[in-house]
């Protein structure tokens, strides 16, 4: 699988990884470790629903393992340390820690798991995990049933690779009982991209579209994507035709495949686009690219650095001010026509 259909798709290959219950129960049993007796009062035990159903937490966790994106950030933030968590390889430094991780992660205290191909259910097992936390995922059932019997799992609310930075901070703030520290969290962030919008008033009312630009197909995210959501947060629109896309979709997928012939679909005042099996000199020498408004205008902010992309995609409370403060001044350069 290419690095650009692993960062795209963020593909959930868990269906994939047919690992049999019985590998399971050869490991550990095929359950988790027995937990002690919850603690009298406090927030627990917790119930959150999930895509699937309902996860009940009986107790505080204090060994924590996450899936997906983010939520190792927002744990850290919250004061914990994750016993496993996710590498990753697209914007990643050379440990497969994103940068903005970088000065929690301790590799004597956090495993750091390969889930390129799915949760690694052994591996996973073998840290003895009170909780699972992966609310921005995107595996299928078949994984969350596994995960499930390992340690209570907290999967996803709704649809796959949509959950926005604002409810997996909450959600993970309830699964280990800071609801109110996340809330905190949630207030503060929020705070600072307003700032970030008062600061930059050219952004306000532009249209914007998000696309990949690979050199088969365009890959637009939806309005449903977090990477979108960051940027009406700083106070831009989504683009007429990025609406119309999503409301010709036929599926609930984060993204719409474009073809190249309908490239004037994504076009709007602000085109911030990604580019990886082409350079940045190849989209603007391109025919069809050329004839956009954005390009036109001096307004297609075009990234190839996999770390800016890896930000802006996956806004946490962790990654927004790096996000923010590498962003920020090309974004308007972007909006004032002077790219």
């Amino acid at each position: 699988m290419t690095t650009r259909r692993k960062f795209i798709r963020r593909s959930a290959s868990a269906a994939a990884a047919a690992l049999a219950i019985s590998v399971l129960a050869a490991c550990g049993g095929g359950t988790a470790p027995e937990a002690g007796p919850a603690e009298s009062g406090g927030p627990f035990p917790v119930t959150i629903k999930n895509v699937f159903g309902e996860t009940t937490i009986e107790q505080q966790p204090q060994r924590i393992v996450t899936l997906g994106w983010n939520a190792q950030d927002v744990v850290y933030a919250l004061g914990q340390t994750p016993v496993g968590m996710p590498s990753y390889a697209y914007g990643a430094n050379k440990d497969g820690v994103m940068p903005w991780t970088a000065e929690h992660y301790k590799s004597s205290e956090t495993t750091l798991l390969d889930t390129a191909d799915g949760p690694p259910y052994e591996e996973i097992l073998s840290l003895e995990p009170d909780v699972i936390l992966a609310p921005y995922e995107g595996f299928d059932d078949a994984a969350y049933n596994k995960l499930s019997e390992i340690a209570p799992t907290v999967a996803y609310p709704d649809k796959a690779w949509q959950t926005s930075w604002q409810d997996q901070t909450t959600i993970i703030g309830k699964a280990i009982g800071k609801t109110d520290e996340a809330e905190k969290l949630v207030e503060e962030t929020t705070q600072k991209i307003a700032a970030a919008a008062e600061q930059h008033p050219e952004f306000a009312g532009k249209t914007v579209s998000v696309p990949y630009f690979g050199k088969q197909l365009i890959n637009v995210y939806k309005p449903t994507d977090p990477r979108v959501q960051l940027l009406n947060e700083l106070g831009f629109r989504n683009a007429p035709g990025v609406e119309k896309i999503v409301r010709e979709s036929k599926d609930e997928n984060f993204y719409a495949d474009v073809a190249w012939e309908k490239v004037n679909q994504v076009d709007a005042d602000v085109i911030v686009g990604y580019v990886d099996d082409m350079s940045i000199e190849e989209f603007h020498k391109n025919d069809l690219t050329r004839q956009l408004g954005a390009v036109k205008n001096h307004s297609a902010l075009i990234l190839d650095d996999t770390q800016v992309i890896a930000g802006l995609s996956q806004p946490s409370v962790l990654s927004v001010d790096w996000t923010l403060e590498k962003i920020l001044p090309e974004l308007s350069k972007a909006a004032n026509g002077e790219l």
